[in-house]
């Protein structure tokens, strides 16, 4: 005869571990594309999207990335695309524990718009929407690297503000390093 409380209980535990890891990969995969690289320079590039470019990631591009974004951002190159006085950026920053995907639409030396790509963080959700991504509409740099538009915070989003925030500068700065462009 099958004792029904022994399988049970020998069962339990395997499940309960299901259980976790099911949750626990759920958690750790969650991400939010809202826009695909594509999409985004269609909407910057209303004609033909331009070939895409890039700075060298030393000298002055190196310093002035590594001084907004911190000494432990690396890149080969910080790609673009450029049409006249518009560039597009896709940049990417660490929220809290997550990578957020934005892109940057730079004309004549100011933001004309920026685009949460995806987003994969649990809180902070609200930098996609356009009531907070509509602050930086305009918005120009100033001595310093510095945004010459206070931005408004989020309650419970600090981490990716920031991250919006630094993302912006970096665009903005590296939209001023670009040859065709005069952003003096």
């Amino acid at each position: 005869m099958v004792n029904i409380k022994l399988i049970i209980t020998s069962i339990l535990p395997f499940f309960f571990l299901f259980l976790l890891i099911t949750i626990f990969s759920f958690n750790a995969s969650s991400e939010d594309v809202l826009l695909s690289k594509e999409e985004f320079l269609n909407t910057a590039f209303s004609e033909e999207i331009p070939r895409r470019k890039g700075l060298r990631f030393k000298g002055e591009v190196k310093e002035i990335a590594q001084e907004i974004m911190g000494s432990n951002f690396k890149k080969i190159r910080m790609k673009y695309w450029r049409q006249d006085d518009k560039t597009a950026w896709i940049l990417e920053r660490i929220g809290k524990v997550k990578l957020i995907t934005a892109g940057f639409i730079v004309e004549n030396c100011r933001i004309s718009s920026i685009h949460v790509l995806v987003y994969r963080e649990t809180h902070g959700w609200e930098v996609k929407y356009p009531s907070f991504r509509d602050q930086f509409v305009g918005i120009n740099m100033l001595a310093g690297f510095k945004l010459d538009k206070r931005i408004d915070g989020i309650a419970g989003a600090t981490l990716s503000v920031n991250s919006m925030e630094k993302m912006a500068r970096l665009a903005l700065a590296m939209n001023s390093l670009v040859p065709e462009i005069n952003c003096k």
